[in-house]
This record gives C-alpha cells, sequence and structure tokens, in this order.
C-alpha cells in the first residue's frame, strides 16, 4: 500500500511541475510580448506603418499626419524590457522628457538581448554630432525613453536615435539620412544587435512635408515706432527705456524679454535694416535712431496672442515716452483695425499648429523653426 507520507510526496511533486510549466508559459509570453514591441508598427514613438528598413510585406504604409504629439509611454507593473541595467540599490539620475518626434525626425531603434553598455554606445554618440546638432539618442529605462547625456552611466537594451528632417534652413537631403541609417546599421552589427531604420526616400518625402508645414507657419510680426515729423530717438534715452521695463540686452545689442524658462517673448531692434540691429551699436553710445522695431516670432513663442497685446501696450508706452507713433512696416500709422488684423493672423498661426499637435512655443516647436 501507498504510505500517507508517499501520497503526500507525490502531491509536491506534481504541485511543482505545474508551478514549472507556468512559469515556463509565462516566460514565453514575455519574450513575445517583447518582440511584438520591438518590431511592431505599434512601438511607441518610432516610426509610421510601413516606413521601417527592412520592409514588411503585405503592410499597408499609413501617411504620416501631424496629429497629437507622441506621448511617453507609460510604464507597467513587470519589470520593463530594455530598461536600464543599474546595479542594486543604485539610484535612477532625474528623468528627463523625451526629445525625439515621430513627425520631425527619421527614426532609427537598435535591439539588443542583452545590455548595450556605456563603452559601447559613447562612441556612435560622439559619431553622430558629425551629421550636425540634429541627432538625438534615447535609451528605453523603466519604460520610458530617456535622452542619454555623456558621459552615460546606463547600459540599454534598447536604444533610438533620430535626425530632425527639417527646420528654418531647409529640408534634410538624402546624403544626410543615407549616412544616419548607415551609421547606426554599422553600430548596431558592431554590437551584434539588430536595427530599424527609416527607408530614405520615405524619410526624405516626409521631410519636404515637414519643411512645407514649417514654411507655411514661420511668421514674425512687427509693429514700429518711429518718431513725429522725422524725429529721432536718441541711443542712451531708449536703452533707459527698455531696461526700465524689463528688457535685457543680448550680445548683439537687440532687447529681449524673457519667460520664466529663459525663452525669448519677444524683441526690440533697429527699424532701419541697413544699420546694425542692436540698439547699443547703432549710432553709437551717443548716437541717434529713427525708429524701432518690436518683433515677436509666432511659432516660437507660447501664448503668442497674449504676447502680443503686452507688445502692442509696450510699443505704445515707448512711443508716448519718445513722442513717437506707432507704424506698420509701411511706416503708415497702426491702426484698431490693423491691429486686430494681426491679432486675428497670430490665433489662426496659433490653430493651424496646434491643429497638427505642435505647441507654438514648445519644444518640438523650439527645434522645428530654429
Amino acid at each position: 500500500m501507498i504510505s500517507d507520507f508517499q501520497w503526500a510526496l507525490g502531491g509536491v511533486a506534481v504541485a511543482i511541475i505545474i508551478v514549472v510549466l507556468v512559469y515556463n508559459r509565462w516566460q514565453e509570453s514575455k519574450y513575445k510580448r517583447r518582440a511584438e514591441r520591438a518590431f511592431s508598427a505599434d512601438h511607441p514613438d518610432v516610426l509610421i506603418d510601413g516606413a521601417m528598413t527592412p520592409s514588411v510585406p503585405g503592410r499597408e504604409r499609413v501617411e504620416p499626419r501631424f496629429d497629437a504629439l507622441p506621448a511617453e509611454e507609460e510604464a507597467d507593473d513587470m519589470t520593463p524590457i530594455g530598461g536600464a541595467h543599474a546595479a542594486p540599490g543604485a539610484a535612477h539620475p532625474a528623468r528627463l522628457p523625451p526629445v525625439l518626434n515621430a513627425e520631425i525626425d527619421a527614426i532609427a531603434l537598435v535591439l539588443a538581448d542583452a545590455p548595450i553598455e556605456p563603452r559601447q554606445y559613447e562612441l556612435v554618440i560622439e559619431q553622430s554630432k558629425r551629421l550636425g546638432n540634429g541627432v538625438h539618442w534615447e535609451g528605453l529605462a523603466d519604460g520610458l525613453w530617456q535622452p542619454i547625456s555623456l558621459p552615460a552611466l546606463e547600459g540599454y537594451r534598447e536604444l533610438r536615435a533620430g535626425i530632425q528632417l527639417a527646420d528654418r534652413r531647409g529640408a534634410i537631403d538624402a546624403p544626410a539620412l543615407a549616412a544616419f541609417n548607415d551609421m547606426v546599421a554599422q553600430f548596431a552589427a558592431g554590437i551584434g544587435a539588430v536595427s530599424q531604420r527609416e527607408e530614405v526616400d520615405v524619410a526624405l518625402a516626409r521631410a519636404q512635408r515637414v519643411d512645407a508645414f514649417c514654411a507655411d507657419t514661420d511668421i514674425e510680426i512687427a509693429v514700429n515706432v518711429v518718431g513725429k515729423d522725422g524725429a529721432t530717438f536718441a541711443v542712451t534715452r531708449v536703452r533707459g527705456l527698455a531696461e526700465s521695463n524689463g528688457m535685457a540686452a543680448l550680445e548683439s545689442g537687440e532687447y529681449v524679454i524673457r519667460d520664466d524658462r529663459g525663452n525669448v517673448l519677444l524683441t526690440l531692434r533697429n527699424i532701419e535694416p541697413a544699420e546694425p540691429a542692436g540698439i547699443k551699436r547703432a549710432g553709437g553710445a551717443s548716437g541717434y535712431l529713427t525708429g524701432l522695431t518690436f518683433a515677436l516670432d509666432v511659432p516660437r513663442t507660447a501664448d503668442a496672442d497674449r504676447v502680443f497685446e503686452r507688445m502692442f501696450a509696450l510699443a505704445l508706452k515707448f512711443a508716448d515716452m519718445l513722442h513717437g507713433e506707432v507704424v506698420d512696416d509701411n511706416r503708415k500709422i497702426l491702426t484698431a483695425n490693423g491691429r486686430r488684423v494681426i491679432a486675428d493672423t497670430i490665433v489662426q498661426i496659433m490653430a493651424k499648429m496646434e491643429a497638427q499637435g505642435i505647441a507654438p512655443g514648445g519644444g518640438v516647436a523650439l527645434r522645428l523653426y530654429a
């Protein structure tokens, strides 16, 4: 007969087998999710469907849109795949918001089975600087993409790099995109990892669209103050007014008002295009100016409609103190109707940007309109 002890041993053995089977199934599911997340079109913040190299047969490409900007990924309750590989008890550095954006960057992804250590990726980050200031690198840690600063301290199973498609200088060209793709591919192959890259012709077409959108919304609003009957303004008087109204001088001699983050809200400069723009430099320290220009860079300014009202009020104040008048670029008196037209134009530009998921004065806008 089988004793109670033998029955107990048999029960323990069955329980162990069940635990092992459940654990193996969980592991299989875990790695399946990793593969799907890494190589599916839904990989967070990477690229538009069908834009990868190599392409996936049978998948239609979704035309890229300037929709809502990609949000940061949310960490789940499991150990993040591709998270930072840090020593137990080591404190994570402060998290910074992601820089890369799937709408204005061509993004390449590098995935490895083991953490890619700083000694492996620091060299390629330095190499990428030769391609210009538009290349950024991020690593996936705790389910979130974070910018990589050098010297780096963490290893990552997933890295991504992006090169900006356009800015105020125009769209990126095909050789630069090809060089970026080659750099990422060679780096991944050299460390035994795999990479995904956007096809050059696809990225180039997107770059042209981004550039066209940038050009369509790249507006500077200016109002001018000139002396009545041809009177001029003493530079020392203008400097005093600027500084007493909270304006700070730049190296160029122009004056600016900044927001709490240090971003320029509005600029004061010399009205004469043939003369130095800086107030300090025009006509020398004891010279005179024929007029002043207050300028607002709409796409780079948060709440540009409110800033315009502040700028216009400041222009009126300067005109009153200097015995001048506020005029448009044709030196015509700026009427109430003209002011409304300017205000409406600003609102339209802001709405056009926001409709495409680009906040005026936000991080993406500051990059795109640089």
